[in-house]
């Protein structure tokens, strides 16, 4: 290797910030910094390296080819350094963690995945507070949030998932649809946790009007049928009757992939749209000085880029 120091940790990571957000601006608010510091720090790279490594635009920062190659490399070696950094100072530190998730997202996402954090890190204790209260993050709460929507001023924010919403039903149920108006075929499911049930189902169901030729589904009052639908206690419930075919499901993409995947449930419309709000990781500015919060949200992380 030659002698010349390499650029500086937070120079990289700058960089890998900016082709994440897709921008100078939105990098600048994630690293804490100055538009102007951000620019600076990719000028050290660029210069370091010798080449431009982004196009700039008005529709934000494109990767030149050189860029995308060097990328992949930077990432998968800031992910091991931090992994290996965190390891060693949880040997010595903090081995607990708590972790507040929304009951949906801790069965349908998290609790197949969870079982290869607890091997990799078998002396971190994790707790878990699953529920749909706001996460408390003072003395003796909460460390980490897995959260569906916008969070309070003052923490950090790193979105995690983005989703489609869409209907599904059983294959046995999508077999017997009609071909005009199958939405009045069949009941519209919903469980108690679930927020804005009503507005989501409305909301697409105006694609659905959109896509009718005829009309034909004009006067189906999808309010009442979503208000007047079987409701479960809890999203699991929802979809296992879904599965059973007792009636439709409006879902997010995230936490049906694996029934899809299986053929347990299908896609029965062609409407989709993106989610309103999103999935995204919480936590107060010093909670990654917590080792085993940190580790969690780089093995976090690391999964959420797998599915991808």
């Amino acid at each position: 290797m030659g002698k010349r120091p390499l650029p500086p940790l937070a120079v990289l990571q700058t960089f890998c910030a900016i082709v994440e957000t897709g921008g100078f601006g939105r990098a600048a608010e994630r690293m804490g910094l100055t538009q102007t510091a951000v620019s600076h720090q990719l000028s050290q790279l660029e210069g370091w390296i010798g080449g431009r490594l982004f196009d700039r635009g008005r529709s934000g920062a494109r990767l030149t080819p050189l860029g995308a190659r060097l990328h992949p490399a930077i990432v998968e070696t800031i992910s091991q350094l931090e992994t290996a950094l965190y390891q060693a100072r949880a040997s010595v530190s903090v081995r607990t963690l708590t972790l507040s998730v929304t009951p949906e997202f801790s069965s349908q996402w998290l609790a197949s995945r969870l079982g290869d954090f607890c091997q990799h890190y078998p002396d971190i204790e994790l707790k878990m507070v699953v529920g749909y209260q706001r996460p408390d993050f003072r003395p003796k709460g909460v460390d980490l949030a897995i959260w569906l929507g916008r969070a309070e001023a003052g923490l950090v924010v790193e979105e995690l998932l983005m989703d489609e919403e869409f209907v599904v039903s059983s294959p046995t149920l999508s077999e017997r649809l009609p071909k005009r108006n199958a939405i009045k075929a069949a009941p519209l499911l919903r469980y108690t946790g679930m927020r804005h049930t009503v507005l989501d189902w409305q909301r697409w169901y105006e694609q659905v009007i959109a896509h009718d030729d005829d009309g034909g589904v004009a006067d189906f009052d999808i309010g009442h049928a979503a208000e007047n639908g079987p409701s479960f206690e809890s999203f699991a419930d929802m979809l296992a009757a879904c599965r059973d075919g007792l009636g439709f499901a409006l879902v997010r993409s995230s936490l049906v992939a694996k029934d899809i995947a299986e053929g347990q449930l299908l896609r029965c419309f062609v409407e989709v749209q993106p989610a309103a709000v999103s999935y995204n990781l919480l936590y107060p500015p010093n909670a990654l000085q917590n080792p085993a919060a940190a580790l969690f949200r780089t093995w976090l992380i690391s999964r959420v880029n797998a599915a991808a």
